[in-house]
């Protein structure tokens, strides 16, 4: 199936060309997709979903025309390509448009993205996976009365992508994913939580870590109560700054943001933006990660980017249409949905540099503060602005966990959370497309009640 889809797609770009398009590209993704979900221990659902498809750009001087299709059928390809080309000669000259990428070196080697035994994974040997991990919620629950949500997914991908400029590249991955959501119930009191591992192995996921850990969390969360408001120190855990700097500063770090006036960073290259502990990568070529990959959604070579270092903002995400605009490299950043999407741009593995110390060590290092475990909120990419319910969190006293929080927030700006990270500790953690430890914020304003 490789060796086919290059093929097709070599001839659909000459399809293309042949109606036309002065410059052509064809991207075709290949998938199969299977997953259960498990609640109060019957299975809810169970499927499996295989889909193949292709999207065409053409280029005719300054007008881009997209089309795609559902199939890789050589008549609806033809006529995804005569619709793609069609489009451009009807569309409107982009005047920051160049050209499409070409590429003139040997696409990298990335190792841990592939694993047969994902693709070989059967339906019952995922239910057992599944039913480990039940199993180990339960153990750790004890008496407690509670209700378990939980999850497996697994995917296998093929990509391909041609152009008339010489790109041609073929990448193939594997994940999987295991997720357990208990919701406990005392006569006081009722709380959830959840832990999941993602990765591109069988490996990589313990389904008993998983299932202990949500269950420790959930009872870990059992009698919350409000916290006296202020400026406290804050602690993020490693699935905190997922969520808070993944997007929050994944995000304002896109150059197409940048160069549309839509993140708080704009104009900061190569100033110090953040604390001089904090140090940032890119790295598309981590063996096994999630968001590594050879090439990016337009065929450009894939890389390892310094974005942060010692606090200095080194470099911008870029695809090809940002690098081009702003006469600079190309990062290879470029990223789409699927075949039916246009090309983006996104962080691979936004790597964070640990430092020293469990987050219990740095949680000793505080007199009075919050712990976060996770917020569900984003900043205001424009302003930078942060106003994050605490979804799950402690009160820090004297250096230790009081109690867990509700009903809090934490109100700060991108850009003091930037400045104002003064520790970093060394328990790293993958969640998905971000890889970090802890880290302390010095302060930012909690509001609660």
């Amino acid at each position: 199936m490789s060796q086919q889809i290059l093929d097709i797609a070599q001839k659909t770009v000459r399809k293309a060309e042949a109606l036309g398009a002065q410059q052509a590209e064809v991207y075709i993704a290949s998938s199969r997709a299977f997953s259960i979900e498990v609640e109060n221990g019957s299975i809810k659902t169970a499927s499996e979903r295989r889909d193949a498809g292709c999207g065409i750009r053409s280029v005719i001087g300054k007008k881009i025309g997209f089309a795609y299709v559902t199939t890789l059928i050589e008549d609806d390809l033809n006529e995804a390509a005569e619709r793609s080309v069609a489009l451009a000669r009807a569309s409107l000259p982009d005047p920051d448009f160049v050209s499409l990428p070409s590429v003139d070196s040997d696409y990298p080697s990335v190792s841990g993205l592939v694993d047969q035994s994902i693709r070989d994974l059967s339906s019952d040997g995922a239910a057992e996976l599944l039913i480990r991990m039940v199993d180990a919620t339960k153990e750790a629950i004890g008496a407690t009365k509670a209700a378990i949500e939980a999850q497996i997914s697994t995917s296998s991908t093929t990509r391909g992508i041609v152009s008339s400029l010489g790109v041609e590249g073929l990448a193939e991955s594997t994940s999987i994913f295991l997720f357990s959501y208990p919701t406990i119930k005392t006569e006081d009191d009722q709380t959830s939580s959840f832990e999941y591992q993602a990765s591109r192995s069988v490996a990589g996921i313990d389904p008993e870590w998983i299932g202990s850990n949500a269950a420790k969390n959930a009872l870990a969360n059992l009698g919350g109560s409000t916290v006296e408001d202020g400026d406290l120190p804050i602690v993020l855990s490693p699935l905190a700054v997922g969520s808070i700097l993944g997007s929050g500063f994944g995000g304002a770090i896109n150059a197409e943001e940048v160069q549309n006036g839509r993140s708080y960073i704009s104009d900061a290259l190569g100033e110090e933006i953040a604390s001089t502990e904090l140090v940032i990568v890119d790295d598309a070529l981590m063996a096994g990660g999630l968001g590594s990959r050879p090439f990016d959604a337009e065929g450009y070579p894939s890389s390892r980017k310094e974005i942060l270092d010692k606090g200095v903002l080194k470099s911008l995400l870029h695809n090809s249409y940002t690098a081009f605009k702003d006469e600079v490299e190309n990062t290879g950043n470029a990223s789409r949905p699927s075949y039916s999407g246009i090309p983006s741009i996104s962080t691979t593995n936004l790597v964070v540099s640990p430092g020293k110390g469990s987050v219990a060590d740095l949680v000793a290092e505080i007199k009075r503060g919050v712990l976060i475990r996770n917020t569900w909120d984003r900043p205001n990419m424009t302003t930078g602005d942060l106003s994050a319910m605490v979804a799950e969190g402690y009160y820090i006293e004297n250096g230790e966990i009081s109690h867990p929080v509700k009903n809090t927030l934490v109100g700060i700006n991108m850009r003091e959370v930037l400045k104002r990270i003064h520790r970093i500790g060394d328990d790293t953690r993958v969640t998905t497309s971000v890889v970090s430890p802890s880290v302390v914020i010095e302060s930012a304003r909690i509001t609660s009640g």
